[in-house]
Order: structure tokens, then C-alpha cells, then sequence
């Protein structure tokens, strides 16, 4: 972890200085403690700072979202470290492989608006564990590897929640498609 240059200290900070607030509010949310939250917005810069790379725009939705993304996982990582509540890795540790053979992929879907927002609409009814591995990985191109060091979860967790969004879309997609006809 280090900034490069002046460029890259810029850019954290002009980061930090649109998002603080916004971070915090996402953290407390699930943390409801100051120190705690802030904590966790620094964890989140030093992800950030690892990934600064692939971050073009400070003032747009895809940053928003991928700063969002990061510091709610950072903050349900504290928070399960508080507590020790470590339910969701162990039960996800704990299931085996669901198939990935899925007959209706979303490749194979037409993409059409319609289809879009049918997509958009499923992916927002995803619980976050899996919206956030799906969204890192489809929309903002990150690896699975790159995933599992970010949300600090191993890389297995990271393949099955990804199996586990997809079909979850599949089967609203699919669902859908039947009732609407």
C-alpha cells in the first residue's frame, strides 16, 4: 500500500472529502458506534488506496458504489469481530457447491430495456452479500481474488456467493418471465 505520487494523493483526498459523510452513514448504520464507524472508513481508504488504479472519476455513481460496497463490508467485518459473530462465513464454509449448470444463464438472456430493468430490479432484491460480489466482480471487473482480499472472506466464499447470485437472478428472471408471460 502507497501513494504513488502527487496525483494519486489528490485523488484520496478529494475521495475522503466527497464520500466521508456519506461512509460514515453507511458504517454507523451497522455499527452504531463513532469511533467504530470511523475506524472502518480508514480501513476503507486502504482498500481504496490498493485499488486507486482502477478508479477514473471521483464524482460518479460507479465510485459511489464501489466506496459503498467496500466500507459496508468493512464495517459488518468489525462488527462480526466485535461480537464474534461469525455465522455467515461458517455457513457459507459450511454448504457445498450448488451446481452451476444453469439451462436460462444470463448470457443467454436478449438484452432489451425491458430485460435491463427486469435485471436491475433482480439484482436490487439480492441480499447484499450477494449483490456486492456480483456487482465487484460483473459490473466493476474485479477478480476473485482481488474480491476475497477486499471483503477480507476467502476466495471459495467469493465463488459460491457469485454462484449463489447468479442463480438467485436466474430464478427471479425465470419467475418473472412466467408470470409476465
Amino acid at each position: 500500500m502507497a501513494i504513488k505520487n502527487q496525483d494519486d494523493l489528490v485523488k484520496v483526498e478529494q475521495l475522503y472529502e466527497k464520500y466521508k459523510y456519506l461512509l460514515y452513514n453507511v458504517a454507523n448504520d451497522i455499527l452504531h458506534d463513532k469511533y467504530l464507524s470511523e475506524d472502518a472508513i480508514h480501513q476503507t481508504f486502504i482498500k481504496v488506496i490498493n485499488n486507486l488504479h482502477k478508479i477514473d472519476k471521483i464524482n460518479c455513481l460507479r465510485t459511489r458504489s464501489f466506496l459503498v460496497i467496500i466500507c459496508r463490508n468493512v464495517a459488518i467485518n468489525i462488527y462480526n469481530k466485535r461480537t464474534y459473530l461469525n455465522k455467515q462465513n461458517d455457513s457459507i464454509d459450511g454448504i457445498t457447491e450448488e451446481n452451476e449448470d444453469y439451462s436460462n444463464d444470463l448470457t443467454e438472456i436478449i438484452i432489451s430495456e425491458e430485460n435491463v430493468q427486469r435485471i436491475v430490479k433482480a439484482i436490487k432484491e439480492l441480499k447484499p452479500i450477494y449483490q456486492d460480489v456480483l456487482l465487484l466482480n460483473k459490473i466493476y471487473g474485479y477478480s476473485v481474488d482481488e474480491i476475497a482480499n477486499m471483503l477480507e472472506i476467502s476466495r471459495e466464499a467469493v465463488k459460491k456467493r457469485i454462484t449463489r447470485a447468479k442463480s438467485y437472478l436466474c430464478n427471479s428472471l425465470n419467475k418473472e418471465r412466467i408470470i409476465n408471460g
